[in-house]
């Protein structure tokens, strides 16, 4: 069931993370985006009972996927950046939801792991002004 949920929640992360880049612009990526990935696999896994680290797992394999296909010189490193991401999102789901309890206390964590995350990667690793994207 995992499988199935990472399967389609990627797909419906991918549309809706598209609609935001198009209307909210490149500030979706550490704002809207990290609650929407972590709503859309979370809660699904938790009320249909799936396993919340396979569906984070399988989602980050996705999503490296998606990431290497351009074969762009930062390919891989997106790759295994969106791979270890989203491992390390769903432990912190898990494990919050193991010491809270609650669904939304783990889609908390979650989401402020993505959050962090996602502020560290395009700090240090996006292309800056001026720079010619090297």
């Amino acid at each position: 069931m995992a499988y199935v949920i990472a399967c389609l929640m990627a797909s419906l992360s991918f549309l809706l993370n598209k609609a935001l880049l198009k209307t909210v612009g490149p500030k979706a990526i550490v704002s809207f985006s990290p609650a929407v990935e972590e709503a859309v696999k979370t809660l699904p896994a938790y009320y249909l009972s799936a396993d919340i680290l396979a569906t984070h797992v399988t989602f980050g394999l996705l999503e490296a996927v998606y990431d290497w296909l351009p074969k762009r010189k930062s390919s891989g490193k997106a790759a295994l950046f969106s791979l270890i991401g989203h491992t390390l999102f769903g432990l912190a789901t898990i494990a919050a939801l193991w010491l809270a309890d609650s669904v939304w206390m783990a889609l908390a964590a979650g989401f402020a792991c993505h959050l962090a995350w996602n502020a560290a990667v395009v700090t240090f690793y996006a292309p800056r002004e001026g720079s010619g994207g090297q």
